[in-house]
């Protein structure tokens, strides 16, 4: 593989910034229009809504084409992978297995005996 520069790496990443950037922004409207009850905001909600989710997925195309760019094949090759799954099935997944335990289990922490001892 050639060497690469700084400049070249952050080049390859820019749509990927402004994709998310411009994911930033719709995700600050959806949270303005989300107790929306005028027809017009409830419109602009939902076109809103949609370019989101879509993004979403330019977001993960546009970074493992940036990745496989700078020669990082296997973490591209695992977000095509990811992007393979039916929607349905990340939304069962989810249902499932939560991405976050409702509580953090108490852990006891003991100490550790040193190898000397």
């Amino acid at each position: 593989m050639d060497e690469m520069t700084d400049g070249e790496i952050a080049a390859g990443f820019r749509p990927v910034l402004a994709l998310v950037e411009e994911w930033e922004r719709l995700g600050t409207a959806l949270g303005r229009l989300e107790d929306a009850t005028d027809p017009a905001e409830l419109e602009e909600r939902d076109a809103a809504g949609e370019r989101f989710a879509s993004l979403s997925e330019e977001i993960c195309r546009s970074t493992a084409k940036a990745l496989k760019g700078i020669g990082l094949w296997h973490g591209a090759a695992m977000i095509d992978a990811g992007l393979a799954i039916p929607h349905e099935v990340w939304e069962d997944l989810v249902e499932q297995y939560p991405p976050y335990p409702p509580a953090v289990p108490d852990l006891e922490l003991k100490p550790r005996r040193s190898w000397r001892a």
